[in-house]
């Protein structure tokens, strides 16, 4: 069926409480110079959604969320953060942030990221520790210039050709020498296909996302990770055989995903060339035909 949406996918971030996020102040109107913040452990996805709230599963948005909580506290600094999408191109997913003072006197010299399991690097920052790019006071910017790892987005609306799920029963049947056939059922499961059309070649492999000229095909920088499907099955791959994927048909309905995991038979998990073929040579494009198991 048809689906003129644009879908992503995105990786599990396991953290644990070892890690944290601090925000070092310049200046304090309550003479606090640095504030704080552990995470709750669990899994967390990148994502386009902006809500910062307890609930949210965004790493990005959790992150921010315990913050904000943290600048509660007394002796409170009561800053408040924001998360947007940059608009600037049509390369989606790209989310930065900003935090309005609490105090007028309060200035921000910069953001860390401690306990070794993610960095801001994995949030599609360039520079460690983030520090504001539009002033210090309110609101305090900070940019993002990448997508965040593990987060693939279809370049554009119209791309995806379609999706279907097929329930696959597992049985096994017995005969005796009666004639007497016993079977055995062992459960359903449902193959999910997603066939994506035309996708240009920088949001394919990551031989061409480092590349000047087929970067401005989608708009992302040179040495984003994340532009490429081909970066995402190799992190895919990767992930523990008891996790799966979150796969959001419209990136415009953040609330409705569902979980995939590559199965043994799917070989494209171990070489994206089993599913990727050259549907134009100039310009460079490929159809991407991606078969995994819903989890349901």
């Amino acid at each position: 069926m048809a689906n003129f949406t644009q879908c992503s996918f995105a990786v599990p971030i396991t953290i644990t409480t070892a890690t944290q996020i601090k925000i070092t102040f310049d200046d304090s109107a309550v003479g606090a110079t640095t504030r704080t913040a552990t995470a709750v452990a669990g899994t967390y996805y990148q994502t386009v959604d902006t809500t910062i709230s307890s609930s949210s599963t965004g790493l990005l948005n959790h992150l921010l969320y315990q913050l904000q909580q943290e600048e509660a506290q007394v002796p409170a600094t009561s800053g408040t953060y924001s998360i947007k999408e940059t608009t600037t191109t049509a390369y989606r997913g790209r989310m930065y942030f900003y935090r309005e003072q609490g105090h007028a006197d309060d200035d921000v010299a910069q953001i860390e990221i401690l306990g070794g399991e993610i960095t801001w690097a994995t949030l599609g920052c360039t520079v460690d520790p983030a520090v504001p790019d539009l002033g210090t006071g309110t609101p305090a910017t900070f940019e993002v210039l990448n997508r965040g790892l593990g987060h693939w987005i279809l370049p554009a609306v119209g791309l995806l050709a379609g999706t279907q799920e097929t329930p696959q029963t597992m049985t096994s049947a017995v005969s005796s020498p009666d004639g007497t056939t016993i079977r055995d059922v062992w459960g359903t499961v449902t193959r999910k296909s997603i066939n994506m059309l035309t996708i240009p070649g920088a949001a394919t492999f990551t031989h061409y996302s480092a590349d000047t000229d087929y970067c401005a095909v989608i708009g992302c920088n040179t040495g984003d990770l994340a532009a490429a499907f081909d970066d995402l099955r190799s992190r895919w791959a990767e992930i523990a055989d008891t996790a799966s994927v979150r796969f959001t048909p419209d990136i415009e309905d953040t609330t409705t995903h569902l979980q995939l995991v590559a199965g043994a038979q799917d070989l494209w998990i171990g070489d994206l060339l089993q599913a990727a073929v050259v549907a134009s040579d100039g310009p460079l494009y490929f159809d991407l035909i991606i078969d995994a198991f819903k989890v349901v």
